[in-house]
């Protein structure tokens, strides 16, 4: 579902060794820097397990911020993995998109990259985030938003606050850490970028994504419309277009999947993530 993001990749860009020493992300585009996430909104969730993937998630994202990770080099990632989704999926360009993602970046806040936005056609309401700020949406989520463009400009800021927020950079560091680029297995390797967000993970992308529609001029309350109409959590399984690249990981990667499908966050905490928006800079 779309609240899952995902990096796509098969046969893999040659020309990218790991990342030995990455320069520093441009200073004036680094990141966006919020809060702690309230405790009030882990609704379902394991209290102890919750403040400890939000503490892991603001070290690797104060590394990624500090240093660890390169603007450019994923922007060239996200090209590659870009023609390498089209050969899977119809993938165009969609006026009414364009100017949502157009709004979103002129929000006044400084972004790491200029967005863009396409839609791909599959009938489950779905939007993903490819390296360096490509956003791609289904023709299902398009349709679940029932023409209303605040509710769909949401869906956009949400995939957007994944990469804002380093979620995807950090899935690549690891793997880049774990695995290098000797003999990537690409297809396992999107699968995994595919799942591996956490509960507190996608918590965080409403809450940041909520806030930079509004700064846009977005309705709030669109967000939590569009949550109230999202099938259950539990309806993500394995059959999706990725699913046999997933039960091709390690068993040890395999399980880091499964058990982020089964702690997916309940609507009511995905609300009160929306509803507690930090405050964002001028």
């Amino acid at each position: 579902m779309w609240a899952w993001f995902v990096f796509l990749a098969c046969d893999g860009p040659a020309d990218l060794p790991p990342p030995a020493a990455a320069p520093t992300p441009p200073a004036d585009r680094p990141g966006i820097q919020t809060p702690p996430l309230p405790t009030t909104c882990l609704h379902g969730l394991d209290p102890q397990l919750a403040q400890r993937l939000m503490e892991l998630d603001t070290l690797s994202r104060a590394t990624l911020m500090g240093g660890g990770w390169d603007n450019k080099r994923e922007a060239k990632l996200g090209q590659s993995l870009l023609l390498t989704l089209k050969g899977r999926v119809n993938v165009r360009q969609d006026p009414r998109l364009d100017t949502l993602i157009t709004r979103l970046n002129l929000g006044g806040v400084p972004l790491r990259f200029e967005y863009t936005a396409l839609v791909f056609d599959e009938p489950q309401p779905n939007a993903y985030a490819l390296p360096g700020g490509r956003i791609l949406v289904s023709e299902g989520l398009i349709l679940l938003a029932e023409g209303d463009d605040d509710a769909l400009a949401f869906a956009l800021a949400h995939e957007l606050a994944h990469v804002e927020l380093y979620h995807s950079a950090a899935v690549y560091q690891r793997l880049w850490a774990t695995q290098g680029w000797s003999e990537p297995a690409w297809g396992p390797l999107l699968a995994l970028t595919r799942h591996a967000t956490s509960a507190t993970q996608e918590l965080e992308a409403d809450r940041l994504g909520a806030a930079l529609a509004q700064r846009a001029g977005f309705r709030l309350d669109a967000a939590e419309v569009l949550l109230d109409r999202l099938p259950p959590a539990a309806d993500a399984d394995l059959t999706d277009l990725f699913g046999e690249d997933l039960l091709a990981l390690p068993p040890e990667l395999r399980a880091l999947v499964l058990d982020g499908l089964g702690t997916h966050p309940s609507v009511e905490a995905r609300r009160c993530a929306v509803r507690h928006g930090p405050t964002l800079p001028l």
